[in-house]
């Protein structure tokens, strides 16, 4: 399953509703609030306020050792996923925007301008949130009209 900040997770792509998600992935074992979880993919999906996906979490929030890491089979373009190392992230994606060490040894890692945060424990990687922001614009056209120079009017 690639993922491709901003734009997708696997078949989860910016834009979709969550009507959508279920369609594409079939009735999910739970329904957290508005959350779609999925443990058999390792991954939930989020809504932003209007209905649409905006976060795809990733991997498990409770540590390295939880059953949604091993669950979770995604890895970014550059090879970044599950059990990936701290060097491994820096090296890829470099100073993030924001580091924030937490008080039960996790490290958060954002990267605002790629679209992915990753949290880390014992130097790990088990969770990511995937941002899918705004629909990917197609179908842009544009129209170019050219006036004649003054000397031929």
């Amino acid at each position: 399953m690639l993922i491709e900040p901003n734009v997708a997770v696997g078949k989860i792509h910016a834009g979709m509703t969550m009507t959508q998600v279920v369609s594409v992935l079939g009735e999910p074992p739970r329904r957290p609030g508005k959350s779609l979880e999925y443990p058999q993919l390792g991954l939930a999906v989020k809504p932003g306020p209007d209905g649409l996906v905006q976060y795809v979490m990733c991997g498990d929030v409770t540590g390295i050792k939880g059953p949604f890491v091993k669950a979770f089979t995604g890895r970014t373009k550059e090879g970044i996923g599950m059990h990936s190392s701290r060097a491994d992230v820096l090296k890829t994606y470099g100073e993030p925007t924001a580091d924030e060490k937490m008080a039960i040894g996790f490290e958060s890692l954002r990267y605002d301008p790629v679209g992915i945060t990753f949290t880390l424990d014992g130097d790990q990687v088990h969770h990511m949130v995937v941002r899918l922001e705004g629909v990917p614009e197609t179908n842009q056209n544009i129209r170019i009209e050219l006036s004649p120079p003054p000397s031929q009017k």
